[in-house]
This record gives C-alpha cells, structure tokens and sequence, in this order.
C-alpha cells in the first residue's frame, strides 16, 4: 500500500498534490485573513475544525510521502479537547525537537501552525492540572508562528467564574508568537490572566488586531493607548470597574485603529459611559449580543456616538414593537447592513419591521436575518399570506432583505412554495 501510493504521488508535482490537500481540509474563514469577517464565531468553528482534522489524519495515514506531504495541513490549525489531545501533540513535538520525529530529517510540525484552539474542561477529575499547564506551556512555546490563539474553556470545579489563574508560564509562552499573533480570544469564563497580567502581555503584542475577553476592567472604559494602534476588534461580555486604576493618557494624541466593537450577554458589569464618548467616532462595526429589553439604554447611548457605523448586529426577542417597546423609539443610525438575530418571527412582523426600516434608514442595503433555525421556522410555518404578496413585499424594499448565508429570502419563499405544491 505505501509503495503503491509514493508510486502513484510522483506522477503529479506536488504543487497539484498542495492544491489537492488544501481542497480537502480547508476550513472557511478559520484563518487569517478571512477569519477577521468571522472573528466573533471562532468557536461555531470547533465542530467543522474537528471534521477536517479527521480528514487531515485520514491523508496522513496513506503513506510515508503524504504523511510527509499532508504535514502543513495536519498541523496548521491544532484543537486540543482533552488531556489525551495535548498529551498526544506534546510527545510529537518533543519528538521532533530531539530529533526522533517520525519524518526524519523534518522540522518540527510546530512551524506550521497558524491557529490554536484549546477547550479543554478543567471540570475532568481525570486531568491532572499540574501536568496540563506544563504539557500546554511547552507545546505554545513549540509553536512560534502562531496567529490565532482561542481559550475556551469551560467554567472550572470553583464556585466562581475565574476560579482558575492562568499561569505566568503559558503567558509567557504566548510571548513566542508575539510579532505574528493578531486574534486572541479568552470566550471561557475561567483560565485567564490576572488583570495586570493580561496589561503586560497585550503591551508585548504589537500586531494584536483583534482580543475577545469574557470581562476587562480598565478604568472608565478607556484602552490602554499602547495598544490602540493595532487593535481593530474588541469583544467583551463584560466590563468591571477598577478603583486606582491610574487610567490612561494622552488618549486624544493615540493612533486608534478601533473599528470594531462586539459585546456579549453574560458578563458582569455595565458598559462604561466614557467608552463611546471615546471610541464611538472610530467604530464603523456594532455587534450587540446582549438582551435588546434591558439594554436599550445603553444600546443607544452607543449608536449616537457612533457618527461612522456602517454595520450594525443586534439581538431581538422579536421585531413586535409591543413585544420590544424599545423598538419604536430606537434611533437606527445611518448604516448600510442591518442583522438581527431572533427568537421568533412571523410575516407580519416582518412586513412592518422592513417599513419602518424604508421610513427611517435611507441609507440600508442589506437586511439579514441572522439565525438559521428562524429562516427555516418562516418558511416552514402555515402561509400568512400568498407566496406572490411575500415576494412582491420582500422585493419592494430598496435594500436586500436576506437569510443566514446571505441569499435573498424572496427566492427562498418562491422555492418553498414549489417545494409544498409539490408536495
């Protein structure tokens, strides 16, 4: 079988067997710089990640050439699920350090590695934690090239969110790939840094373009200026006050990069007032993923700072104004995309939501309708209406009304509609 296939791989040049192997495990928008459109998915992306490193093992197991050809592939995007996940990619990259690797002559699969993603569940009695910070700490610092860093792990044994430190070691690991890091993502409630820790490092990150945190605590809500210049995306779920904290400087004579700025349900704290009066003139994307009921207020505060927003997602119970009350006094600002994530939705709602839009937002081109469960629950429901007044409504508006994967959800309807004549 091994001979077979080296036979059979020197007919092609390997720049056909690259296209081929790129073709089977690619992953979209799961590295940079296609994963700045979905930076705030990354963890959507573990399922399909998954998939492919199947995929990748499968090629890796035809022969000793496609073992050594598929190594790029295998290692460029690493997820660690489990003790056993680290303990496995900790012997190879041993291995090959003292020159035992199973390739010889090869460098270490580590210079390959672009993304790393870590879920592991420090709730398993099984994992001996001791030995899982120096199994991680090692296997960082073997993977000098990295770009993105992902820490998704669930809430610890504690009896509080942050329960566990993250150690000083696997910090100053993440230093090795200080120069080619730009997204790093702390989504899990429990590993992370203290907070001057988590200071120190991001000033020792000069390309961080994107940082996701489950809560940061810098006074009044202004960034450390030392970091504004590379930093394009900030998401956090919460925002916790700092007494002493000495704050920032000079803020007005930084060079902010600031474009992006998603906030998450869940944290703790409220979004400080100063932080639109400060940023809200960069921010050109507003990703809101907090309860619209509750949070209106401060929703709102944020779109009249934000003179330049062009995107705007939000998340809604539904678009009934008597549900949302809100709804019917919510300045929308002058942006181009609109996306609402749901819970319910009807046709008519629908219909009196997209006239308000036509009445209020001249400016909109796309409206989207983020979940995939409620585009299907709208299709699938009894007929409100005619198929023929639904497109006609869908398609009088000036602005593309679309589903979750951007298609216009009038073509959708008409498709349906055949489906159930069919029927």
């Amino acid at each position: 079988m091994a001979a077979t296939g080296s036979h059979q791989s020197s007919r092609f040049p390997v720049e056909v067997w690259d296209r081929i192997f790129e073709s089977a495990t690619d992953v979209p928008y799961a590295l940079v710089p296609e994963v700045y459109e979905k930076s705030d998915c990354l963890g959507d992306q573990h399922s399909t990640l998954e998939a492919a490193l199947a995929t990748k093992r499968n090629l890796a197991l035809v022969c000793k050439q496609w073992q050594y050809m598929t190594m790029r592939y295998v290692y460029r995007t690493v997820l660690i699920r489990t003790g056993r996940d680290l303990l496995a990619l900790f012997c190879t990259l041993r291995n090959y350090a003292t020159g035992n690797g199973s390739c010889v002559g090869t460098r270490s699969p580590g210079q390959w590695t672009r993304r790393l993603d870590v879920t592991l569940d420090l709730r398993n009695k099984c994992e001996d934690l001791e030995r899982i910070v120096k199994h991680l700490t090692y296997v960082i610092k073997s993977l000098p090239k990295l770009e993105i860093v992902s820490f998704a792990i669930p809430e610890s044994l504690g009896s509080e969110p942050g329960f566990l430190i993250m150690p000083l070691g696997v910090l100053d690991a993440l230093r090795r790939s200080a120069n080619s890091l730009r997204i790093l993502d702390w989504s899990g409630e429990d590993f992370f840094p203290q907070i001057h820790q988590l200071e120190e490092l991001l000033r020792d990150l000069p390309n961080l373009r994107v940082l996701r945190c489950y809560q940061l605590v810098w006074a009044n809500g202004i960034i450390p200026s030392n970091i504004l210049s590379s930093l394009t995306t900030l998401a956090v779920s919460g925002w916790v006050g700092r007494e002493g904290h000495p704050g920032e400087g000079g803020l007005h004579d930084a060079c902010v990069s600031l474009r992006e700025f998603i906030y998450y349900r869940g944290g703790p704290g409220q979004l400080p007032q100063d932080f639109p009066m400060h940023y809200g003139k960069y921010l050109t994307v507003v990703k809101w993923y907090l309860s619209f009921a509750y949070d209106h207020e401060e929703l709102d505060l944020l779109l009249k700072s934000c003179a330049n927003l062009d995107r705007l997602t939000i998340s809604l119970y539904s678009l009934d104004p008597s549900v949302n009350p809100p709804l019917r006094t919510l300045s929308f600002p002058c942006a181009s995309y609109l996306g609402v994530k749901l819970e319910v939705l009807t046709f008519e709602e629908l219909f009196r939501f997209l006239a308000h839009l036509r009445n209020t937002v001249p400016t909109l081109r796309v409206f989207q309708l983020m979940d995939p469960p409620i585009v299907e629950q709208l299709l699938m429901c009894p007929l409100e209406f005619s198929t023929e007044l639904i497109v006609k409504n869908l398609n009088e508006n000036p602005f593309r009304v679309e589903d979750d994967e951007g298609n216009l959800l009038s073509g959708w309807c008409r498709i349906s509609s055949l489906t159930l004549f069919a029927n």
